[in-house]
């Protein structure tokens, strides 16, 4: 207000000065009485002006106030600059929110649902009491950081660190700006892991590698044994994506299992999985994982465990190989091996393919098919003898040799050679019967033998018999 007095004091000196030489000419009355009007219109505005300068000095807030539409075109462009998940609302109503937290909620695209709408739609209803608070609390306490939960569109349950600022310092504004923060991002890394697991010294203590992931599976927390099985240097490694150190094969299945587990809709899991070592290597891990959440449905970080299972998985290959070349070398041999209960009907529990050559049946013809009995095939006259002796052998654990001829599936009788033993249980349980039969045929046997085993046959003794 001052420069305009100043400005006005200046204006009418030198009118004044300007008058005096119109004054001291020879200028008409009327000129001189419009001067005369003049010079007191401006001593008159100036003295209106400073009477009125104290009245307005008053209202300096009520002339500098921004409209309420200013105030919210403000907060809206602040809050849609900001990275961080923000929202301005009016009252308890969503006038805007940034892009940063439509993807918290998974409602990019769809704004539409929320804006317009009240908070509380997004607010587990148990923390209602909790924003209530915080909205109704005093100008200076609503800087302070609340913590609760959101109902993200998936179902899900996001907690969240929320702070709400007033978007303007007048009376009557209802306008926040609120920003929320996720709990994993809001603490220090690895400072939630201690505070669950005080006894940290015995976990980095421990071979198996201990691990706290985010919910954006960025590593928080790594134990020392992490360096000692990728050789990764565990600072350099904080921060990063776990996804970034497991084998390209096996990243969907451990993406998969861990997007699970942050989104609470699993509490734990267990899992085979290949990691990569700095020098390129990899090594197979047994990998355990749970959420730190107790409550189900809601998103929360990750802590689990990596096992070296690269040796036991060298022995299971090594096992296949033994097995696929034992399955092989029964399979291809000239005779029948089988695995049989001790039963009237000899069930097979298994057969291997040579009984197609030595009876002509198939092996899924004879295990375990109720309609098939292997002592049907033997020959009436051999039945009993057969039976009795391998009975004998049994009740003394011991292994059995016998030739006895069977009824082939074309009708050829066939002179057959079996050995075999029980196998038994710990509490000398018998379990099963164990052996081989193989065709004793007169082109392979030498000159005599299957007369000899003839007469071996008919001269074995019966025991009960006639």
């Amino acid at each position: 207000m001052s420069i305009y007095v100043f400005s006005t004091l200046i204006l009418s000196i030198i009118f004044l000065f300007v008058f005096n030489t119109w004054w001291a000419g020879t200028a008409p009355f009327k000129m001189h009485l419009a001067g005369m009007v003049i010079i007191a219109t401006t001593a008159f505005s100036a003295l209106l002006m400073l009477a009125v300068y104290p009245l307005l000095r008053h209202r300096p807030l009520l002339r500098n106030t921004t409209p309420g539409f200013d105030r919210r075109a403000w907060g809206i462009n602040v809050s849609s600059l900001l990275a961080t998940p923000a929202a301005v609302i009016e009252g308890y109503t969503v006038i805007f929110a940034n892009n940063a937290f439509l993807a918290e909620l998974g409602m990019q695209g769809i704004s539409d649902q929320i804006l317009g709408m009240p908070l509380t739609n997004v607010i587990h209803p148990g923390d209602h009491q909790t924003l209530a608070a915080l909205l109704a609390s005093p100008e200076h306490d609503k800087k302070s950081t609340q913590r609760l939960r959101l109902l993200c569109l998936d179902g899900s349950i996001l907690p969240v660190h929320i702070s709400a600022s007033p978007i303007s310092e007048a009376p009557d504004n209802e306008q926040l700006l609120l920003q929320f923060s996720a709990v994993s991002a809001h603490d220090t890394p690895g400072a939630s892991f201690r505070e669950q697991f005080p006894y940290h010294l015995l976990v980095n203590q421990i071979e198996q590698v201990v691990f706290q992931v985010d919910t954006a599976q960025n590593i928080l927390f790594l134990n020392p044994s992490w360096q000692g099985l990728l050789d990764f240097n565990v600072e350099d490694c904080l921060q990063k994506p776990l996804l970034s150190f497991i084998h390209p094969e096996d990243k969907p299945l451990v993406e998969a299992r861990l997007h699970s587990l942050i989104q609470g809709k699993r509490s734990r899991c267990l899992l085979e999985a290949r990691v990569i070592s700095k020098n390129g290597d990899s090594h197979w891990v047994e990998l355990r994982a749970r959420n730190t959440s107790s409550v189900k449905g809601e998103r929360s970080s990750v802590v689990g465990t990596l096992t070296d299972i690269s040796h036991s998985k060298q022995a299971e290959a090594s096992l296949r190989t033994n097995r696929r070349s034992l399955s092989m070398l029964i399979n291809n041999a000239p005779c029948m091996i089988y695995r049989c209960k001790n039963d009237r009907n000899w069930s097979f529990e298994f057969v291997s393919d040579g009984c197609a050559e030595v009876t002509g049946y198939e092996a899924h013809e004879m295990i375990n098919n109720l309609s098939f009995s292997y002592v049907e095939i033997i020959h009436p006259e051999d039945r009993e003898t057969a039976w009795q002796h391998v009975q004998e052998k049994i009740a003394m654990q011991d292994k059995f040799q016998l030739v006895y001829r069977i009824i082939t599936r074309a009708g050829h009788i066939k002179w057959v050679w079996e050995q075999g033993k029980g196998v038994y249980s710990s509490a000398g349980e018998l379990l099963a019967l164990e052996g081989f039969i193989a065709h004793i045929s007169d082109d392979d046997a030498p000159t005599g033998l299957i007369a000899d085993i003839q007469q071996l046959i008919q001269s074995q003794p019966i025991p009960g018999g006639q």
